[in-house]
């Protein structure tokens, strides 16, 4: 990503917004979301602080990866809290629609 924002920095509101829903929406299309949940909430704060700490150290090599933002985003204790919350509405979507 090459729009000014660094690796230490938080990401924009809007930008970990969309990344909250491409990953939803990823977790669920493939029929995975109750997977991605257990480990989201089975990490609980391990989830953010594993987060900060690999990105500090492997920062450059998760922008190469593509994967930095991913990172950042899971830094925040609340950005982990609102995937889980938005993988269960999709969920509860799919289940409504069949």
């Amino acid at each position: 990503m090459d729009r000014g924002w660094r690796q230490w920095e938080d990401l924009p509101p809007e930008r970990e917004e969309e990344l909250i829903e491409k990953l939803a929406r990823f977790f669920t299309s493939r029929g995975i979301g109750t997977l991605a949940k257990m480990a989201l909430e089975g990490g609980g704060p391990l989830t953010s602080l594993f987060a900060k700490f690999y990105l500090g150290i492997y920062g450059p090599y998760f922008d190469f990866l593509g994967i930095d933002e991913y990172v950042a985003l899971l830094r925040k204790r609340k950005n982990v809290e609102k995937l889980i919350k938005r993988i269960e509405e999709l969920e509860e979507q799919i289940s409504g629609d069949h």
